[in-house]
């Protein structure tokens, strides 16, 4: 930057000054999440929810699901401190087994405290129970946003962890059979039931902190709204989301409530543990056939993301 020539010198030096300490304040603020330290990631995320869709329909017990898994692990093989998995078997009267697994990506943090959980469902409805016709609803779904878009999430977050280890250690957690049930049966989260149940059956001083589900969050018409359960149970964990989302001035999350969600976290908040989802629950392609990629965006996805990534720093 060039001062004019008449300016006298001491005017000049203050002016130098201020500037020399206006570029050091700005090098040495925290990098906000919305900013410089996410680049790139919203192709990420996209390309993460492409290879996701790609697969298909992805059921409980199909080959689908699977190779889902497989890809999964591959992502945790390369940025998660390490894998750990659950597995347990489903059964419904007359019917063979299921076999299940949650798949749990672990960050163990730099400082030893318990961790933050992070889970989506990976799994995929069965049947497109809220079409019209009885044909279409006994086919499965793909699933874009309700099962995909989640996974994305927590696929991009282990990017971001191996990248940025965290100081609180952080558990991304993908939980098998969430949407398996038929409408109005208990045959539903059944991954989060059987995480929680193990939970149960371990020392108090390894449960998570908290826990946030992340699930349908990628349509194009995105609004997070506060959920009812959420908000009675981790509001403290809300005010810190939104407070991230206002910092970023990210649109698509709303601070007022509207929804009460059955969703994963209610698996957590029934044994004790703070537990909230973020959601959009008004998709008109929930549960059927059109719930595909072309309903979803890359902007969607990233607002989720970047706000999450900034609320991670302050829990």
């Amino acid at each position: 930057m060039r001062l004019p020539g008449n300016m006298p010198v001491f005017l000049k030096k203050i002016l130098r000054w201020n500037i020399l300490l206006w570029v050091l304040l700005f090098s040495v603020l925290p990098k906000t999440a919305g900013s410089q330290d996410l680049p790139g990631y919203k192709t990420i995320l996209w390309e993460y929810l492409e290879a996701i869709c790609a697969i298909g329909p992805r059921p409980p017990g199909s080959p689908a699901l699977e190779k889902l898994r497989g890809y999964i692990r591959s992502v945790g093989e390369k940025y998660a401190d390490e894998i750990r998995e659950q597995k347990f078997t489903f059964q419904k009267p007359g019917q063979p087994a299921i076999e299940m697994v949650n798949i749990e990506l672990v960050f163990h943090g730099k400082i030893r405290k318990a961790p933050l959980l992070l889970g989506a469902h990976y799994d995929t409805r069965p049947f497109a129970d809220e079409e019209d016709d009885p044909y279409s609803q006994k086919l499965p779904i793909v699933g874009a946003n309700d099962g995909g878009s989640g996974t994305a999430v927590l696929l991009a977050l282990a990017k971001y962890l191996h990248a940025h280890p965290p100081d609180r250690p952080v558990r991304l957690v993908f939980f098998d059979g969430e949407d398996y049930g038929i409408k109005f049966s208990s045959d539903y989260f059944l991954g989060s039931k059987h995480y929680a149940a193990q939970l149960e059956k371990a020392d108090r001083r390894e449960w998570p902190y908290c826990v946030l589900i992340i699930d349908m969050v990628g349509d194009k018409d995105l609004q997070i709204l506060r959920e009812t359960y959420s908000a009675e149970n981790a509001s403290w964990l809300l005010k810190m989301i939104n407070a991230s989302a206002q910092k970023l001035k990210v649109p698509q999350f709303l601070n007022q409530p509207k929804q009460t969600v059955r969703d994963d976290h209610l698996s957590f908040i029934k044994i004790g543990v703070p537990a909230a989802v973020l959601m959009d629950f008004d998709y008109p392609y929930w549960h059927t056939l059109e719930d595909t990629l072309d309903k979803c965006s890359p902007e969607s996805l990233f607002a989720v993301f970047s706000v999450v990534v900034d609320a991670m720093g302050k829990i």
